[in-house]
């Protein structure tokens, strides 16, 4: 799915508008990491279509089983 040696981590939906009609009205990121270069991306898939909108290399190996967790700065700043 992702190619050869190719392997993706736990996907993340992400909505472009909260109150949307449509349910897949977004984008799905995804790290994706090579086995052969030994270098991660994050992916943006376009969630109605299925197509690959963007791929961001990233500086580091993005470790197998990462997680993320998205917040917005007013519940950041209630962390402190």
């Amino acid at each position: 799915m992702y190619g050869n040696k190719r392997y993706g981590g736990e996907p993340f939906f992400l909505p472009t508008n909260p109150n949307s009609e449509t349910e897949d009205d977004g984008y799905i990121l995804t790290f994706v990491h090579d086995e052969k270069t030994w270098k991660s991306e994050l992916q943006i898939v376009n969630a109605i279509n299925l197509q690959l909108e963007a791929s961001i290399k990233l500086p580091s190996r993005v470790p197998y089983g990462f997680h993320g967790t998205f917040i917005d700065t007013k519940d950041l700043v209630n962390q402190a």
